[in-house]
């Protein structure tokens, strides 16, 4: 599905630049941050990095394979885990975000709702053509 695969790109780029741009605001403003807050934002930070680049991953290979199980996890990872994530970094006053900052994670929110709309659509395409193979398969295999 070529829409979800632009959102997927657009998404790798927008991912490399909030890495860095988010954890050098992190970085400069730790030490204001209150005891609860330093500790969620580092640990939903490491999260975050680690579970978008495994997420980006499957959603790839699951799109340009039309894999079932790895769209699956794509989506599952992404409403599960990425967009409570996301959303505790854009709405939480505590963390007293600068605009650049508001603007990545907003940036990353909305990609994020348009990838799971689109691999909605995707998941329901692959399954279809995955139930057309194996509808094939075992009705040559029935014949022989």
């Amino acid at each position: 599905m070529l829409r979800f695969q632009k959102c997927l790109i657009i998404n790798l780029y927008l991912y490399i630049v909030w890495i860095f741009t988010i954890g050098f605001f992190l970085y400069n403003k730790i030490g204001k941050l209150g005891h609860l807050s330093k500790y969620l934002s580092i640990t939903v930070f490491t999260l975050l990095t680690v579970i978008e680049s495994v997420r980006l991953y499957l959603g790839h290979y699951g799109n340009l394979s039309c894999r079932v199980p790895e769209l699956a996890g794509f989506l599952m990872l992404t409403t599960l885990m990425q967009m409570p994530l996301v959303t505790f970094f854009l709405f939480n006053p505590y963390l007293e975000n600068t605009p650049t900052e508001i603007i990545l994670h907003a940036g990353l929110w909305i990609i994020t709702i348009f990838e799971i709309v689109f691999c909605f659509m995707a998941l329901k395409q692959a399954s279809s053509v995955a139930k057309s193979i194996y509808l094939s398969h075992s009705r040559n295999s029935s014949t022989k």
